[in-house]
């Protein structure tokens, strides 16, 4: 499946969005089993991500994720909007290497994730993903000045 164009009023936004996707081994192989997706203020449960997925992004979405090539191919759809934290953040050592989204969020915003005992939160990981970009995008606009 591949996004698709939308008309939207004048006054309206497209939208952001990030984007996590776990996958677990069945006896299937590796399989989709979580989607979690976040605005900027609320989080959507994952029956409402699988029952409007594609109502919810067109063409023009902005989707924000980390790695985001795996979850976009775990969920067999194709968009070219993307902001994707391991690119916007390179490693040191360039590609293949790739930061980790604990890392990123330690050295840029100070904060601990992916800490609970249960295993990490793919809704966790897309709010830091959103929160890194913000980040970005406030501290390039200090920089412009």
């Amino acid at each position: 499946m591949k996004t698709f164009d939308k008309e939207l009023p004048e006054d309206a936004h497209p939208g952001i969005y990030a984007l996590d996707c776990e996958m677990s081994y069945t006896t299937y192989g590796l399989e989709l089993t979580r989607v979690t997706v976040v605005d900027t203020d609320t989080s959507i449960s994952l029956r409402d991500v699988q029952a409007v997925l594609l109502s919810m992004f067109s063409a023009d979405t902005i989707l924000i994720g980390h790695s985001l090539e795996s979850d976009l191919l775990a969920l067999k759809v194709i968009h070219s909007t993307v902001v994707d934290t391991s690119v916007l953040f390179p490693h040191r050592l360039g590609l293949p290497y790739k930061r980790s989204l604990r890392n990123l969020m330690a050295d840029y915003l100070r904060q601990i994730i992916q800490d609970n005992v249960d295993g990490h939160s793919s809704s966790e990981d897309a709010s830091a993903c959103m929160h890194l970009v913000i980040w970005k995008i406030r501290e390039d606009a200090k920089t412009k000045r």
